[in-house]
């Protein structure tokens, strides 16, 4: 076996080699790929352990291998089973897995690693954690399993189906390829195991700081269910990586290397200032895990990244749309109620626009509220709420029953949803809101308006339903399903997730209670300025039915998208937001 030399002075190391390990009675084969760099005299360099999830193997790591080499050395492992790997005699638990990576790093004499675990591997590194943390480090999960409301062969398989829609073809291509390696069989034989593992009842039991990653677009590991694990560590933290779905270390692999270097780096300073206060006299064990990295390494990536341990997104580059999220609850009996919070962003866009919406005395932003229809959640406002947060605070609502609330025993109408809206902004000391319903959200926000003139300054009403010439459920099916082939396939699978989240009861209770609701006659009952949006490709808000609801408002103004379905706020986010900035100038 002998390694390679590259041009950088890296030695390049792969080896297949048997392992007894004595939990499970077996010998397994695991494959490991080493990659070092001749390091300078009297340095220690870091051990980055990446390990793979079910089905895939070492070869999608190449990205944030390459990334890792620069500041340390990186050993990947092909699992038993996994990347052309022999087959174990019987089906592996998630500590026989952790058994294998311990044991491997026993024989390279590795101690106090920086262990990343992606999917499924991220179980097997909580494992490691757990039992071996004279190995582990720091402990990095991206895209961990599995979300303790898609633990049933079902719905993992329909979310790996979906996710294949939104990964890139080469990813689609590497993964294809595994599991054929791995085969049928086996995959069926160890996909139990990894739905039977609770994520989040183990990691509390982790005693390393845990970093969790995860990529924007991620349909497998959602963000509540990330934030849910990172407050069940002990040390814990959450950083999304805007745009990325579930392999959010191939296309993000530059991002997730800056991430876990700065962490780390900021972890280690903290721990050497501890120590430094405790043991002053005393010098360091020399450990290489609790050495902090070289703050020279990180210095260029400083300079073109910007993340803060209370993140809850991180983006790389010098500029981008703001995607911090900020969660807020509010619960009033069975009825549960989330703000999505973006926080204003004061500097000026990435096309150098100026905050020119200032109403009322000019000189305070507004705060813009999103509600969304029937079946959705805060999801699909997100383009919109990125867009506007550079003229001030995005609140994106989860209403009662949808995306991660809870479901109320009974439907809420649309004064109880309002009230409750309204208590949620309370809180949070919002005023002077522009208020934006998408749909059946509209409802919702004509409702807001009415009973709280003092809360809301102006209401933005986005594809207005439901007309009063289709006001039943043939009628209104017949026109979401037509909608469904105009809109983006991003958004039709998002849809599709969120209402099968709310679940066909919550739905059609809710539905019934849409379709009665008589927006002409509330309408005009608001005293705000109004404004009626339409994309010019909508079939569930006719031109004629938004036309109509303007001209019932006291203080009207209609508006269409020219291109745009229902949805024109995602599909057209830019123009629905310089329809809405134009708007409150006028205003």
């Amino acid at each position: 076996m002998m390694p390679t030399q590259t041009a950088d002075a890296a030695a390049m190391i792969a080896s297949t080699r048997t392992i007894e390990v004595d939990a499970a009675r077996e010998r397994f084969s695991c494959r490991i790929h080493l990659a070092r760099r001749v390091p300078d005299p009297g340095q220690v360099r870091p051990l980055f352990v990446m390990v793979h999830g079910i089905g895939m193997s070492h070869r999608y790591y190449d990205k944030l291998q390459r990334k890792f080499i620069e500041h340390g050395d990186t050993l990947i492992l092909d699992l038993p089973g996994f990347g052309g790997t022999p087959k174990p005699g019987h089906r592996m638990s998630v500590e026989d897995y952790a058994a294998v990576i311990a044991r491997t790093l026993d024989d390279e004499g590795a101690s106090g690693c920086v262990v990343i675990g992606h999917s499924m591997g991220a179980q097997f590194v909580t494992e490691l954690a757990i039992s071996r943390p004279d190995l582990v480090s720091r402990l990095v999960l991206i895209g961990p399993v599995t979300d303790v409301e898609h633990r049933s062969p079902m719905k993992h398989t329909l979310m790996l189906a979906a996710d294949t829609l939104i990964e890139r073809p080469v990813t689609n291509l590497m993964v294809g390829t595994a599991y054929a390696k791995c085969g049928i069989r086996w995959y069926l034989q160890e996909l139990p195991v990894m739905l039977d593992y609770s994520l989040d009842d183990r990691l509390p039991l982790v005693d390393c700081p845990v970093l969790i990653i995860r990529g924007t677009r991620d349909i497998i590991s959602g963000h509540d269910w990330c934030e849910k694990l990172s407050c069940h560590a002990r040390n814990g933290n959450l950083v999304e990586i805007t745009g990325q779905p579930h392999a959010a270390h191939r296309g993000g692999a530059a991002a997730i290397s800056t991430a876990v270097l700065t962490t780390v780096e900021k972890q280690a300073r903290k721990q050497a200032e501890e120590s430094a206060a405790d043991q002053s006299d005393e010098p360091a064990d020399g450990r290489a895990g609790d050495r902090p990295l070289q703050g020279e390494l990180l210095q260029e990536k400083h300079a073109h990244a910007s993340f803060t341990r209370s993140a809850r997104s991180y983006t790389p580059g010098p500029r981008s749309f703001p995607q911090v999220l900020e969660l807020r609850s509010i619960t009033v009996g069975d009825r549960q109620c989330r703000s999505y919070f973006i926080g204003h962003d004061t500097g000026p866009s990435r096309e150098g626009r100026t905050d020119r919406v200032r109403p009322g005395n000019g000189t305070a932003a507004p705060v813009f509220v999103l509600i969304h229809g029937i079946g959705m959640s805060h999801r699909y406002f997100r383009r919109l709420g990125a867009v506007l947060a550079a003229y001030g605070d995005v609140h994106l609502i989860d209403l009662p029953g949808y995306g991660w609330t809870r479901r109320p025993e009974h439907a809420s109408s649309n004064e109880a949803t309002a009230d409750l809206v309204g208590r949620l902004l309370d809180e949070a000391g919002a005023s002077s809101c522009v208020v934006v319903g998408h749909s059946m959200g509209v409802q919702s926000a004509t409702e807001l308006a009415i009973e709280r003139p003092d809360l809301v300054s102006h209401l933005v009403l986005i594809g207005a339903a439901i007309d009063v010439d289709h006001r039943t459920v043939p009628q209104q099916a017949v026109r979401l399903g037509v909608n469904s082939i105009l809109e983006k396939p991003l958004l039709s699978m998002m849809q599709s997730f969120d209402v099968l989240r709310c679940g066909p009861r919550w739905y059609l209770a809710q539905l019934k209670l849409a379709l009665s609701y008589p927006i002409e006659d509330r309408l005009p009952l608001v005293d705000q300025p109004v404004l009626v949006l339409r994309g010019s490709r909508d079939v569930v808000a006719g031109a004629a039915w938004s036309d109509r609801l303007a001209r019932t408002a006291r203080r009207g103004d209609a508006g269409t998208i020219d291109g745009a379905p229902h949805a024109a706020h995602h599909s057209a986010a830019g123009a629905v937001a310089t329809a809405i900035t134009d708007f409150l100038s006028r205003r």
